[in-house]
């Protein structure tokens, strides 16, 4: 049941009360008819639990399990800069009925059972040490590869040892297992562009005889950083364009011979995949793309609440918001330019892709609260996924109606796993 937690005020029996892995021996009072459950003011305090906040209360083997205690698993930075943010996410969550907090990975004490966290505070954030969570909700990443390493080991523990569901438990998706995980299944398998894997220089010099555009990504890469962009010219050879890093490359291979020799003494030894380019629509000589946002309702059910049209940097190869694109709502953009070519029907190509690549995925990977999607189309208006996003970003303005989705969502998770034991 989902109750108001109020202050306790005059005396009351003490009683044991769960939230997350915690149990405390604390008076309390609960009122079912009225859905009210008064807490001892300190408790309400340590925990950063607000006044008449809801939260969900299930009686349970001689104690009373309040929560969801929801542990939202963020970068060190985030606290910093995204203040913003962290308040919509906090408020959101309340509303559903959960206890949030912010926690990173250092704050994590398994053998203590619990997190040192923040959790916000009016317009600051304060530290809070509590329990390990009901649910954790991930949105943290690690472009290190000794923190990733170490990040995928504790949340593996936590998920099959501690028994803490996760809303994203998939830290990324690799664009090559991407690929395989939309090729396995005959709803998606039309979806994506032939893609391989880079470094059998043979593999390549075939995959060049066969598509005149292709693009060479990292295969862990993000924000367009790690992509170069191939393309066959009329008069033979090959123009290379787009970024390593901080390192921008513009130049031209004389033969397909060559290029095979070029690519590998550029790139490194890193993962990459080879994918065949698609020939995207143009708007005023600009290259559009789409960004489609996944979530998972109060229901469990996917939804698409977002649609980004993003209107590339005619100096990037990549049609990435941080190369400089501009987005549009996908409203917006239908109103603005109606006419366009490829504008028709596009909002019911997206919410299918959307929905079907949201299964896809969560079937390989395991469960998933949200993703964003990219999706473009080909000259004859077939829609095509280039790659997804397993967290993708809500910017420094998040729109309350996008978290308090997924807020609900953590809600659910709750809810069944408690049902379950």
């Amino acid at each position: 049941m989902r109750v108001k937690v109020v202050p306790l005020s005059g005396s009351a029996a003490p009683g044991w009360i769960q939230l997350g892995s915690g149990l405390a021996r604390i008076p309390y009072h609960l009122d079912a008819h009225r859905l009210v459950l008064a807490l001892p003011r300190g408790f309400l305090d340590r925990c950063g639990c607000t006044s008449q906040q809801d939260l969900h209360a299930y009686p349970a083997n001689g104690r009373l399990v309040i929560g969801p205690l929801l542990g939202i698993w963020v970068r060190p930075s985030a606290l910093r800069s995204w203040l913003r943010g962290i308040r919509t996410f906090d408020r959101e969550a309340r509303a559903a009925g959960a206890l949030p907090f912010f926690f990173d990975l250092d704050g994590i004490d398994r053998a203590a059972g619990r997190i040192t966290g923040w959790t916000a505070a009016g317009e600051r954030i304060r530290r809070v040490t509590l329990p390990l969570p009901d649910v954790i909700y991930n949105r943290a990443t690690f472009p290190d590869l000794h923190e990733r390493a170490a990040a995928r080991a504790m949340r593996r523990a936590l998920l099959e040892e501690e028994f803490i569901p996760f809303v994203n438990v998939a830290s990324g998706f690799p664009k090559w297992d991407t690929y395989r995980a939309l090729r396995r299944f005959p709803a998606t398998r039309g979806l994506v562009p032939e893609t391989i894997r880079f470094g059998d220089s043979a593999a390549l010099f075939r995959f060049l005889r066969r598509h005149r555009l292709v693009f060479l990504k990292a295969d862990g890469g993000s924000h367009g950083t790690e992509v170069l962009r191939l393309e066959a010219a009329l008069t033979g050879g090959w123009s290379v364009e787009g970024q390593i890093g901080d390192r921008r490359v513009q130049t031209r291979m004389a033969t397909t011979a060559q290029l095979c020799s070029f690519l590998p003494r550029l790139v490194g030894t890193k993962e990459w995949v080879v994918q065949r380019g698609i020939r995207l629509p143009r708007l005023q000589g600009r290259r559009w793309d789409l960004r489609i946002d996944v979530k998972k309702d109060g229901t469990g059910r996917w939804t698409v609440p977002l649609v980004l049209v993003r209107l590339g940097n005619p100096a990037s190869v990549t049609t990435n918001i941080s190369r400089g694109a501009t987005p549009f709502t996908l409203e917006d953009f239908c109103r603005r330019f109606k006419d366009a070519p490829g504008v028709a029907g596009l909002e019911e190509k997206a919410t299918r892709v959307g929905h079907l690549v949201a299964a896809a995925l969560e079937a390989t990977f395991g469960g998933l609260g949200e993703i964003g999607v990219d999706m473009g189309l080909d000259p004859a208006g077939r829609p095509w996924v280039f790659e997804a996003n397993a967290k993708p970003q809500y910017g420094p303005r998040p729109r309350s109606r996008l978290v308090r989705a997924i807020m609900a969502y953590a809600a659910v998770s709750f809810n069944n796993s408690r049902a379950h034991k």
